[in-house]
């Protein structure tokens, strides 16, 4: 389908509808490496693990939107100024791919997140929340690069318009970036947020601390044997 032919908005503006929002948190791990490399979309891969969020087995493979609370290192380059943090989480709208990407004929299902920010440095190893909101389209296979890139670029406009709506928004929860909203009225741009983020920015938890920590040594662990093989 031509980017021409989608719509900008996903869902009512009164917010999302049953079974969304979901909720998928996990620390941040490395992918296949072609995010930012070959798509100049970088993206925060979650773990997807059936035992601890049931409801990913159920719905489809394709992308998804909604927003992103990133627990950054305070020794990060991009690390938010005080005025819009949450318990020490940073809140930004996201697309999300879950499935196994056709174009790349990937074997094991993943989630990329992309994170609707630009980093300067990477943060694997740090807790990541989605409140999961909408669905935006199936995964779908390309005939080059070029249509996937289009394509995607267009989820992202997608998210960043559905979520600038009143009912998307989030209340009592500042953002770490404006989210502008590309074909929405001005009514539904003012007032407070109408949606529950409180979840999000909940106080941390130190098994999510402990969860990176443990990923971050397997990497090592992993990498030290590779060289020793090599």
């Amino acid at each position: 389908m031509s980017t021409s032919a989608r719509p900008l908005l996903i869902g009512p503006p009164s917010g999302p509808e049953s079974p969304y929002p979901f909720r998928m948190s996990g620390p941040v791990i490395s992918g296949f490496g072609r995010g930012s490399k070959e798509l100049g979309i970088p993206t925060a891969n979650l773990p997807v693990d059936a035992s601890l969020i049931p409801w990913i087995t159920d719905i489809p493979s394709g992308v998804y939107f909604g927003w992103a609370a990133l627990h950054l290192d305070p020794s990060h380059p991009d690390y938010p100024s005080k005025h819009k943090l949450h318990n020490g989480f940073a809140v930004y709208p996201m697309v999300m791919s879950l499935g196994y990407n056709p174009f790349y004929k990937n074997t094991v299902r993943s989630a990329e997140v992309h994170i609707l920010h630009k980093f300067s440095a990477d943060f694997y190893g740090r807790p990541l929340r989605l409140l999961i909101t909408g669905f935006v389209r199936e995964e779908r296979d390309y005939a080059s690069l070029e249509a996937l890139v289009e394509d995607i670029l267009f989820d992202c406009r997608v998210a960043r318009a559905s979520l600038a709506r009143r009912g998307w928004r989030l209340k009592g929860v500042s953002l770490a970036v404006e989210v502008k909203g590309e074909g929405v009225d001005g009514d539904e741009k003012e007032g407070e947020g109408a949606l529950d983020g409180e979840w999000l920015v909940r106080q941390l938890d130190e098994g999510e601390l402990e969860a990176g920590e443990k990923w971050r040594k397997e990497k090592e662990e992993k990498e030290k044997q590779k060289g020793e093989n090599q």
